[in-house]
């Protein structure tokens, strides 16, 4: 008997004389060791990265797995592999974890596959390890012969690799770890562009030759969630080329269930009633019409249900209203029921984009709205307004140079509480390209929605389609309404000023593409 198992029994029968709760603790840490066990032959100092104050290890020699520690003692594997081989591509044999890098991008796992040597790369969220970002579609780097990892150094940019040839020569490779998070970036920006997809349904709302209020454009629409269905407020224009608002409801947020025979909203007020339009107007008015109640946003707070909108007369300054109907009324389609409208903006100036956060920070109302060029942000005590109580702008977004967003933008429909902050929809013009009219999203922190946590470079939606691009505005998508449900985000928005349209994401997968790209 060597000394070695003399120890092992040794060791067993003092186990044995241990209470029995502690001998089965003590059992079960030795198994969880067991299965945390390291076969891979590279340093695995180099396979760990901290993260909030855990340890991650990517390893493997068949499928990559992953172990996390808290103090580098003891660890526990996930039971299922979080990288395996693709059939048909370049990694489709045995994979062998390298390397673990973390980056402010993510969590950088270099592999590779033998015979012949081809080096891959993944990214993981920093957030969550175990969550795949990015997997490279071609390799980082191959070698035509048999070679044998001898040792590797990670650097600050750089992955220095040294491969034992069939030689016996030893061949030094370096690698910029920036350079492959470049591809990474360049994936995922591709990605994120197409993360907004167009229903097949388009437009899934057109004009009515037989109602004379929306013969000609239906485009615009306020959205809202309510008893199982989404609730449109469209902007409509037909035979008098003025604006005024109709109503339809959807149950699947795609098919038109339901939809008004008279409008739901009609201008009210001298400030919004349409003048002799033989007059020259001063001042664009969107669908080929000369003013009227245009572009509504909607937000329910408590039981009561606020609208703004652009009130227009076709020849004063465009200037925000607010009117508002309680819950019971809305739901029964009691369209007289509307509160007079107030005009909010002040006067002697375009004001347009207003839409209010559906909660209160710090027991003020925030209300968004837009003069050009930027995004403007107030918070007030109450949203009665008149008698000189005008928005004045005191926080503002703005658009970015050289970018797709940089000539102005606006905001869309109201934002949307998500765990990562208020989700906002908005659109924008570039002044490369001014004449289109693009859709983008930024979130904003949730106790403070003047700061603006993340804003990817690139727009979630152009103007691509044929509906886009053929109608009184080409070139045009236009947000005003949005909504949650099943976790997908449906985003309405005007097609050309002319047609509704929709189209969506998962909202767990547009949040998480926000904050890397």
């Amino acid at each position: 008997m060597t000394y070695r198992k003399l120890g092992i029994i040794l060791i067993i029968v003092a186990m044995e004389k241990l209470p029995h709760r502690r001998f089965s603790q003590t059992l079960k840490t030795l198994k969880r060791k067991k299965s945390s066990s390291f076969t891979n032959p590279v340093k695995k100092q180099q396979q760990i990265v901290k993260v909030n104050n855990v340890y991650f290890k990517y390893f493997g020699d068949k499928n990559i797995s992953l172990a996390k520690s808290f103090d580098l003692q003891e660890w526990r594997t996930l039971k299922k592999s979080i990288l395996e081989s693709r059939i048909g591509y370049f990694d489709a044999k045995s994979l062998h974890a390298l390397a673990s890098i973390l980056t402010k991008d993510g969590i950088l796992v270099i592999y590779y596959v033998k015979n012949p040597f081809i080096l891959a790369a993944a990214l993981f969220y920093k957030d969550d390890p175990t969550k795949l970002l990015w997997r490279s579609e071609r390799y980082v780097f191959t070698a035509q012969e048999p070679v044998d990892v001898k040792d590797f150094s990670v650097g600050k940019d750089s992955l220095i690799l040294r491969l034992i040839l069939r030689s016996g020569n030893i061949k030094r490779i370096n690698l910029k770890v920036s350079e492959i998070l470049g591809e990474a970036y360049y994936a995922l920006v591709k990605h994120y562009s197409q993360i907004l997809k167009r229903t097949d349904k388009n437009p899934i709302i057109t004009p009515r030759g037989d109602r004379f209020w929306e013969s000609q454009a239906t485009f615009n629409a306020a959205a809202t969630y309510e008893k199982g269905k989404i609730h449109l407020l469209y902007r409509a224009i037909g035979e008098t080329n003025t604006s005024v608002l109709g109503y339809a409801a959807s149950s699947d947020g795609v098919n038109i269930d339901e939809r008004g025979d008279t409008p739901a909203y009609v201008p009210y007020d001298e400030f919004e009633k349409t003048v002799d339009s033989s007059l020259y107007s001063p001042y664009m008015s969107g669908g080929g019409g000369f003013g009227g109640c245009e572009d509504p946003r909607i937000t329910k707070i408590g039981d009561r249900l606020y609208l703004t909108y652009v009130a227009y007369n076709g020849w004063d300054h465009p200037r925000i209203a607010l009117t508002s109907i309680s819950g019971e009324d809305f739901a029964k389609k009691n369209w007289n029921a509307w509160e007079k409208p107030v005009l909010i903006s002040p006067p002697g100036v375009v004001d347009k984009n207003g839409c209010i956060l559906p909660e209160k920070i710090n027991g003020k109302y925030v209300i968004f709205h837009r003069i050009f060029p930027n995004i403007l942000i107030d918070f007030v005590d109450d949203l009665k307004f008149g008698n000189g109580k005008y928005l004045r702008g005191e926080f503002s977004i703005k658009p970015r140079d050289a970018s797709w967003d940089s000539r102005k933008i606006g905001a869309g429909p109201p934002p949307i509480k998500t765990k990562d902050g208020w989700l906002m929809v908005y659109h924008a013009v570039d002044d490369r390209e001014p004449s289109k009219y693009k859709i983008g999203a930024m979130l904003l922190d949730i106790k403070d929605p003047t700061k603006v946590l993340y804003r990817p470079k690139n727009p979630i939606l152009e103007p691509t389609s044929r509906y886009e691009n053929e109608g009184y505005k080409a070139g045009v998508v236009y947000p005003c309404g949005a909504v949650v449900k099943d976790e997908e985000l449906f985003v309405y928005y005007g097609g050309a000023d002319s047609v509704l349209c929709l189209a969506k994401a998962n909202l767990a997968d547009l949040l998480d593409h926000m904050k890397y790209v």
